[in-house]
């Protein structure tokens, strides 16, 4: 018999696997399998995970970056040392929490806000081990959220004080009114709205004494065209913006704080700017009507009072015929105004009436009004003179009016005077007319003259 040999191919071979091989084998892929799994749903749920020791100490965390941070840097380090502020420390707690936010340092020294969710860990005896966390990075929601809540507060606030400017009754009223409404609202010391000046801003309205030095760096600043935000001698926190209108309305916000008191955040910054626009609209506005009220109640040609404002100025004197002091009122015409124009022109006539108005305002002294009430028709009210002292100035007009350089158009002119005595019944409009009579008189009788009207009844 013959012996025969034969090659087994490979795929012919086989072999026997030990049980407990297998199983070990089996156990291995399944936990790398699971470890993989729980790696990826940590993942997905959190920006970190971490557990602590009874010490509140990390003694575990994945992934090997957190926050910026190296993982095994932060091993063994205390988790509350990562907090920032003065927040009640969540890793001291012992009970589960969920969505706890907190503010943490970031690596990069940015701070950064985190939403926590923790659950206990006991050790087989059922006490405290620790702490075991996800965490998820909600540092963007929360920015954005506290942006939006801030500018839901700022445009709280500048609908109340709108409202406030809003229902002052005039310009002036509602500078100030919105000026202390803006000083309680942002807990400055003070506040005010200044105006370009000579060598410092002048101020046009505040809420209390503007410190020393305030009023020269805003006027830099408004010479510059530019806001300025900073500290005064490295303690008062002082903000000013601009509201850049035409140079009439052109005007600034100025506020500061006390002392050591804290900046200004971008907060108060967009109100104070906001506040700048609206409060210098109202100042220009109200300079505005001030100018339109000046040139209703000013005669152009000699910046003196006009007819209305000066019956106005009288009535009020005299409490419109209820009592009031007593004093002499002259009713002065030029008699040569119409030759003066026809024979030089209108620029020697107004030259003529630019005379007579200084003659006037000289005689009016600080007590007295003048006025042009019509083209060639001026008075002068002298509250408290006596008869003679009426007839004095008004011989003392005529003088000088004589005496003015024969180089140049001089006025010539006639006087009517009327007396009213204290707590007359006379009003304005009477003591007009009986002066306007007397005019008639002297004019009628010898013009360049004067003639006093008969005593009130």
């Amino acid at each position: 018999m013959v012996a025969m040999t034969t090659a087994l191919r490979p795929e012919e071979r086989s072999a026997t696997i030990p049980p407990a091989v297998a199983a070990a084998a089996a156990l291995h892929g399944a936990l790398l399998e699971s470890r993989q799994r729980w790696q990826d749903l940590a993942g997905l749920a959190a920006d970190f995970v971490f557990e602590t020791d009874t010490a509140g100490r990390f003694s575990f965390l994945w992934p090997d970056r957190v926050l910026g941070h190296a993982a095994a840097g932060l091993l063994g380090r205390r988790a509350a040392s990562l907090l920032l502020g003065t927040a009640t420390d969540p890793f001291a707690l012992r009970q589960a929490v969920r969505h706890h936010r907190v503010w943490v340092a970031g690596a990069s020294g940015r701070p950064r806000c985190v939403a926590l969710s923790l659950a206990p860990l006991g050790d087989a005896r059922g006490h405290f081990a620790g702490l075991r966390g996800a965490a998820h990075d909600v540092t963007d929601q929360e920015t954005a959220a506290a942006a939006a809540a801030a500018g839901l507060r700022r445009a709280a606030l500048l609908d109340a004080l709108g409202e406030t400017v809003r229902h002052a009754g005039t310009p002036r009223d509602a500078l100030v009114q919105g000026l202390g409404g803006l000083r309680d609202a942002l807990g400055c010391a003070g506040t005010a709205i200044v105006v370009p000046g000579h060598d410092a801003a002048e101020i046009a309205a505040s809420t209390t004494d503007v410190p020393g030095g305030l009023p020269a760096i805003a006027a830099e600043a408004m010479a510059a065209a530019r806001d300025w935000v900073g500290r005064v001698e490295d303690r008062l926190p002082v903000a000013l913006f601009g509201h850049h209108g035409s140079p009439a309305a052109a005007s600034a916000l100025l506020a500061w704080r006390a002392p050591g008191g804290r900046d200004w955040d971008a907060e108060d910054l967009a109100v104070l700017r906001a506040m700048a626009a609206t409060l210098g609209a109202v100042f220009g506005f109200g300079r505005m009507q001030a100018e339109l009220e000046r040139q209703a109640h000013t005669d152009p040609l000699t910046g003196l009072p006009n007819r209305r404002a000066f019956l106005g100025t009288l009535a009020a004197a005299m409490d419109d015929g209820r009592g009031g002091p007593g004093g002499a009122l002259l009713f002065l015409d030029l008699d040569n105004l119409k030759p003066l124009n026809d024979q030089h022109g209108h620029e020697a006539g107004d030259a003529a009436l630019l005379a007579t108005a200084r003659l006037l305002r000289d005689a009016a002294g600080s007590s007295g009004t003048a006025a042009r009430i019509g083209g060639d028709e001026f008075t002068l009210w002298l509250p408290g003179a006596t008869e003679a002292a009426a007839i004095a100035q008004a011989e003392a007009l005529l003088a000088a009016a004589v005496a003015l350089p024969i180089d140049r158009p001089a006025p010539r002119f006639s006087i009517g005077l009327a007396c009213r005595k204290p707590r007359s019944e006379d009003g304005a409009g009477r003591l007009v007319a009986r002066a306007d009579a007397a005019l008639y008189d002297a004019k009628r009788v010898r013009r360049g003259g004067w003639r006093l009207a008969e005593p009130e009844p």
